[in-house]
């Protein structure tokens, strides 16, 4: 840039006419200026280049996994888990990558796309998030678009494996309420009271779930989906609180397909998550901890679920043991419980090893168990045959991933 400017100063002051009668000292004192402008230019343009980064940020992430389920069955069938690990090696569960592009729009406002694809959905790549973020103060902001659906204490990168110390988030919880994104509007304010930090969010609008495998693929619409949550942090202690509610609603050919009586509807039935997660994480011991519940105001069987999880590093290891749990809760008669309850235990041993700053190693054993009792029949989070059992009320999984960011 200072050599085109230089040519431009050149040939303006070798044509203009006002330059013939000046005074040496005129010429030399309108050169200067010009160098001053030259060089005011250049920095300019420098101070611009140099905030262009800071205008658009690119990141993302990837998790190559595979993972292998031990379910047989009564019927000599194996079953297969929700998260799709089956009786041979699956590399496709656990496989996964997203790139996030942030773009600086002014001092206030921020424009966030993150692009998404995962083997459970063949790599179809979709945009998972797409919203824009402004900051109305210092302390209050709001989204627009495609969101996070806050649900859970990880939620906020639940598909980056990399961020947490499991394979997989205990599917016990997670795998509850299995909303990742909505579209909506959220408002959120963060203040302190003392030592403690906090962050106070609600927001509004609705969400298409696929309810998964289990239930056939079923589509659950949450339409006037609302929420409030609260996030708080004292040192090495984070505590966060939440609770949504909707109007769901699924169409009358998902429940056939579930063979369930003509005679059931499901139409804009009140339902509502309440979710309280714990985290401790000093850098030496890691603890987290969750329980939720999931209700609906109709027949469809309630559940409840909790996990617990600990784990010491060691240098660049880090063992973890975590046991969970799902329950039904406010169960009708007949077998509409066997057929929609989810009820298992599991005790899972994990271990991840930081092979670098931003790639992790992780693996990790999983038992389940407790799928049945008086009340209910069920095969927990398995899918299987028809009428079909897990034998000795017991099954295993074995994952395996490395996790990066970018």
């Amino acid at each position: 840039m200072r050599k085109a400017l230089s040519v431009v100063l050149g040939a303006s002051l070798g044509i203009s006419p006002l330059w013939a009668g000046a005074a040496e000292s005129d010429v030399e004192q309108t050169l200067r200026d010009y160098q001053q402008r030259l060089e005011a230019l250049e920095q300019q343009q420098l101070d611009s280049e140099l905030k262009e980064p800071d205008k658009l940020r690119i990141n993302g992430f990837l998790s190559a996994g595979m993972s292998r389920a031990e379910a047989d069955t009564s019927l000599g069938e194996n079953g297969t888990y929700i998260d799709g690990s089956g009786d041979t090696w699956s590399h496709d569960s656990l496989t996964r990558a997203g790139v996030q592009f942030n773009a600086r729009l002014t001092d206030k406002a921020e424009a966030v796309v993150q692009l998404f694809a995962s083997g459970a959905d063949d790599f179809n790549a979709e945009v998972q998030w797409a919203y824009l973020d402004y900051d109305v103060t210092d302390s209050v902001s709001v989204k627009a678009g495609r969101i996070v659906a806050p649900f859970y204490l990880h939620s906020q990168y639940v598909d980056v494996g990399y961020a947490y110390p499991w394979v997989s988030l205990p599917s016990e919880v997670y795998q509850l309420a299995p909303i990742k994104t909505m579209e909506a509007v959220e408002a959120s304010w963060a203040f302190n009271t003392g030592s403690v930090s906090h962050r106070l969010g609600g927001f509004w609008g609705s969400s298409t779930v696929d309810g998964g495998s289990r239930v056939g693929n079923a589509q659950y619409q949450a339409d006037d989906l609302s929420g409030i949550n609260l996030t708080s942090r004292w040192r090495d202690w984070t505590v966060r609180g939440a609770y949504s509610a909707a109007a769901v609603s699924v169409g009358q050919d998902d429940l056939s397909a579930l063979g369930l009586p003509a005679s059931l509807s499901f139409d804009e039935v009140y339902t509502y998550f309440a979710g309280l997660g714990l985290q401790y994480d000093d850098g030496s011991w890691f603890m987290s901890a969750e329980v939720a519940r999931l209700d609906f105001g109709n027949w469809y069987p309630s559940s409840q679920s909790a996990y617990v999880s600990l784990g010491k590093y060691m240098g660049k290891w880090m063992p973890l043991l975590t046991w969970a749990e799902v329950d039904p809760r406010d169960l009708d008669s007949g077998p509409i419980n066997d057929s929609l309850a989810e009820q298992q235990k599991s005790w899972t041993a994990g271990l991840r090893y930081s092979l670098t700053d931003s790639i992790a190693l992780k693996g990790e054993f999983s038992y389940y168990y407790d799928f049945s009792d008086d009340e209910v029949s069920t095969t927990g989070f398995f899918v299987t045959e028809p009428g079909a059992e897990i034998e000795n009320d017991h099954a295993t999984i074995v994952r395996l991933s490395a996790d990066l960011v970018f």
